[in-house]
């Protein structure tokens, strides 16, 4: 929370300067030490993807396909449930980051080794026996929400929440269990060691390699393999 109010804090004040509000290279927060703190929400090994990724199998189709998509775009949920068939065009998936406003081309050829697929694989699995304009949709009738509605993105939390139960996977007792948004840290980490960071913080859309760094950061859920020069 600390480290929230900071940068809220520095956000507010660079705004300031910016209108004219207050003197330039004058923001107070600056001189705010940055409050140490411990990421608590654990991260997951690619067996314990492979475990909880079974387990979406099993459920509705679209829960597996939405695991699918986030690896193979890094995209967030709500840009992945914003995903439509219209946005596929000439060989690649054009997708507008919500948060930040960036603009991506993903290949459609681009693929992940570590489960065999590429993302021209996954949308051609998106499209079943509802039509649809969504990649993720309903496939059955939900209270409101008919066949080929859109899904929303707490319905990707809960899809994955079950898998995740489902795979009966134990967790650090000090850590939170991983949720969906940790397969944007997957996917960069996937990336950065079949292609390069360089490319893991392109398709990530990040302005800054070391924002992509933080997603790599495997947070001690991995061994670290010391590779020898060739």
């Amino acid at each position: 929370m600390a480290g929230l109010v900071r940068k809220t804090l520095a956000d507010m004040m660079r705004e300031a300067e910016t209108r004219g509000l207050t003197q330039t290279g004058k923001n107070p927060v600056t001189v705010i030490r940055v409050p140490d703190f411990e990421v608590e929400r654990s991260r997951w090994t690619l067996d314990q993807f492979r475990e909880i990724y079974a387990a979406a199998l099993k459920d509705v189709s679209w829960a597996a396909r939405s695991i699918e998509l986030a690896l193979l775009t890094a995209q967030r949920r709500e840009d992945i449930v914003s995903m439509q068939f219209a946005d596929v065009k000439d060989g690649f998936s054009f997708v507008t980051q919500r948060k930040t406003g960036v603009k991506l081309r993903i290949p459609l050829a681009v693929r992940i080794d570590a489960i065999g697929l590429t993302l021209e694989d996954v949308i051609k699995r998106c499209r079943g026996s509802v039509i649809s304009k969504s990649m993720l949709h309903h496939v059955r009738r939900h209270g409101p929400k008919k066949p080929g509605d859109a899904l929303e993105a707490n319905a990707l939390t809960r899809a994955f929440a079950r898998a995740r139960k489902e795979s009966a996977i134990t967790w650090e007792e000090s850590k939170t269990a991983p949720t969906f948004h940790e397969l944007r840290s997957l996917a960069a980490r996937l990336y950065s060691e079949q292609h390069s960071p360089e490319f893991a913080q392109a398709i990530l859309g990040h302005k800054s390699a070391s924002m992509t760094a933080t997603y790599r950061d495997v947070r001690g859920a991995e061994w670290v393999e010391v590779k020898l020069a060739r």
